[in-house]
């Protein structure tokens, strides 16, 4: 294996030589290249057992931004450069002797010409539409080219993801423009990722991704909660929007606005991955649960509780007395088959903070499991459920090697 490399043009002029074992170098710029008045042959290489980026394989110099930043020294000081690229350290630069000597880092040069190369891109892009609006407007041929609009211009995603503080810059209609895009970036990704070291970042990615969203369910969840209003609509346009978060084993949401169904139906109803539906019914999560019999010492429903069971309860035989009817109007609205049998219902109200002692707790118990087809889910259950799920997950996460 030879300790050097070297390349030379077709007209045999020595471009660059790197000797590879103590990974230093030296590349020249041939007379024809305008540079080279601007900077001395031969630039100096440390650090690189190849040529590195930013130089033209032809022997025309520096690139891009590397060839706009000399001229700009010599510009000032009027006096050509001793140029040293190094793969290591910092950018330095010294112009008190005959000649400037200029020491830049390779890392400054790639960042600089990442800039440049993305200001070309833009400004290519912005003539190639007014090009094309200009034909638009002038030629009939080309008329569906009159608003033309400029494309992605890759790289530019980069420089943004790359500034400083971006997250705390971020405002809703970036956040919401993100959360957009994230899931669909993610399906764009071919199922082929031989590496698994990548396969380990999309998983990880979307791990992540579903955990911060629970997250924000939770926070906005506890939020209302917390909060003074009680309104019932309220709580029922949030439940419909996550109830598959909060009740995970359901795979489809049926409102009772989407779906034109004859007679009396519940709020809405949910069905499960094998087609059969549940009747849910929300109250607030001010109902109260229980009303205390003095003369027995035991505690039975509260009448607007006690109401909401036997409205589930007429919602269930309704549904299966009508089950034809109801399973043609979800499938015409819908395009899906269910089966209706023996519904079972669910009543969302009230908070365990109600059950101030164990004898209240107990005959909540006992009166919930005398229910026959019936059960009441309290709104803080709901909740705690969902914080142990993510917990779990997140646990489940660091444990569990790809």
């Amino acid at each position: 294996m030879k300790d050097s490399i070297e390349y030379r043009n077709e007209s045999n002029d020595l471009i660059y030589r790197i000797n590879k074992r103590n990974k230093t170098g030296e590349y020249y710029i041939i007379e024809d290249a305008r540079r080279s008045l601007v900077v001395n042959n031969p630039v100096r290489l440390l650090g690189f057992s190849i040529l590195p980026s930013g130089f033209y394989r032809n022997g025309f110099g520096l690139t891009y931004g590397g060839n706009y930043a000399t001229q700009e020294i010599y510009n000032r000081y009027n006096k050509t450069i001793n140029l040293t690229i190094v793969a290591q350290g910092r950018s330095r630069l010294d112009a008190r002797g005959k000649f400037v000597d200029l020491t830049i880092s390779h890392q400054d040069l790639n960042k600089l010409n990442k800039v440049i190369r993305g200001i070309k891109r833009e400004s290519s892009e912005t003539m190639r539409v007014e090009a094309q609006r200009f034909l638009g407007k002038s030629f009939s041929q080309f008329s569906q080219l009159k608003d033309a609009e400029a494309s992605y211009i890759p790289g530019q995603l980069e420089e943004v993801l790359e500034q400083k503080d971006l997250l705390n810059g971020l405002n809703e209609e970036d956040r919401n423009a993100l959360e957009e895009f994230i899931p669909a970036y993610l399906s764009s990704i071919p199922g082929t990722l031989k590496a698994k070291k990548k396969l380990k970042v999309i998983f990880d990615t979307l791990d992540a991704g579903k955990r911060i969203f629970l997250r924000k369910v939770i926070q906005e969840f506890k939020k209302r909660l917390d909060s003074n209003s009680q309104n019932e609509a309220i709580w029922q346009n949030f439940l419909s929007e996550y109830i598959l978060i909060l009740r995970n084993n359901y795979g489809e949401v049926l409102e009772k606005e989407s779906v034109s169904l004859q007679g009396k139906f519940p709020d809405f109803m949910l069905i499960d991955p094998y087609g059969y539906i549940d009747i849910y019914e929300i109250k607030k999560p001010s109902t109260q649960l229980l009303r205390l019999d003095n003369s027995r010492n035991n505690y039975f429903w509260d009448a607007e509780l006690s109401k909401a069971i036997a409205q589930v309860e007429n919602y269930s035989y309704q549904a299966q007395r009508h089950a034809d009817i109801l399973a043609t109007d979800i499938r015409k609205a819908k395009n899906i088959d269910v089966s209706i049998v023996r519904p079972r219902g669910y009543i969302i109200a009230g908070r365990r903070s109600q059950l101030i002692s164990e004898k209240m707790r107990d005959d909540f118990r006992i009166l919930c499991e005398s229910l026959k087809n019936v059960d009441i889910i309290l709104y803080d259950d709901l909740l705690d459920n969902l914080e142990l799920f993510v917990e779990r997950t997140e646990i489940d996460n660091k444990l569990s090697p790809i």
